[in-house]
């Protein structure tokens, strides 16, 4: 990383004491990712997952294509031109989209709100996450996932959730320990959104041993752990919404570009976008 990086933003308060002395979540899926962004403590814990589940590093980049095709079906076929990316991470590395950059190139006008609770996080979304156009805006919160509420109150100040909204939840649920709490975060934020909202979400899933010994060791590295759910409860968090085809697969497999059929491979990774009904 570049001298200063880390350094903190005037008014902000300092970062934690051991911030830099364990793993962080967004550091090391930047890694995995193919991003600079990272230390060699971050390295080490994407290693360790990496060694159990060689795919991690295919995963990570294809997560993050998913995420692009996601966001521009949402803003073509449904014509949502607004987001709110919870557990946003860092800006994505050279070659890989971040939703405003895709959200603005369909609708110039586009609005997009980045969350996530981690403070380099912001600072760099701030910095690099600028609109692509004029009229586009984008806005950053630094908020814990678990407490939806305030998120949704602050997001208004840019959103109009009487609009419909493009609400994203990749690799986020994963790190909320009871399944239930989890379900209801989601029907909280759905519940807000009107109708022709979309949700689109991302997630490991318990399907796979290579998968299951990948997310241990990545836990016992220290870092904020990860919690695999099963396939019947990842399908779960669409409940009372129109799934939009082809329904949940993997990640690699929602809707992949014409270059990507036949070199696309499945993943231990559960996606899929729906619609809130009217």
């Amino acid at each position: 990383m570049g001298d200063g990086w880390h350094q903190q933003p005037a008014g902000r308060p300092a970062l934690p004491e051991n911030y830099f002395q364990k793993p962080s979540p967004a550091r090391m899926w930047n890694y995995l990712q193919g991003g600079k962004d990272n230390y060699p403590l971050d390295r080490s814990a994407g290693d360790a997952m990496a060694a159990a589940q060689p795919d991690s590093f295919y995963l990570a980049r294809q997560a993050r294509r998913f995420l692009s095709r996601a966001v521009r079906s949402v803003a073509v076929e449904a014509g949502v031109r607004q987001f709110l990316d919870l557990g946003c991470g860092l800006p994505a590395p050279r070659g890989l989209d971040n939703v405003h950059e895709v959200a603005q190139s369909a609708h110039p006008d586009a609005r997009v709100v980045y969350v996530d609770n981690d403070r380099v996080v912001l600072a760099h979304a701030e910095a690099l996450l600028t609109p692509l156009t004029p009229a586009g805006r984008c806005a950053y919160i630094e908020a814990d996932v678990h407490d939806v509420r305030p998120i949704l109150v602050r997001a208004g100040e840019t959103l109009d959730f009487t609009r419909p909204i493009g609400v994203i939840m990749i690799g986020i649920l994963g790190h909320v320990a009871d399944f239930d709490e989890a379900l209801g975060l989601v029907d909280e934020v759905m519940g807000a959104a009107s109708a022709g909202s979309c949700l689109v979400v991302g997630d490991g899933v318990d399907d796979d041993s290579a998968m299951r010994q990948g997310i241990a060791r990545r836990n016992e590295s220290g870092i904020a752990p990860y919690h695999l759910r099963t396939v019947e409860q990842f399908q779960s968090y669409f409940r009372g919404l129109e799934l939009l085809r082809p329904g949940i697969v993997p990640v690699t497999l929602w809707r992949p570009e014409p270059t990507e059929v036949g070199a696309a491979r499945p993943v231990p990774s559960s996606a899929g976008v729906a619609r809130k009904a009217a």
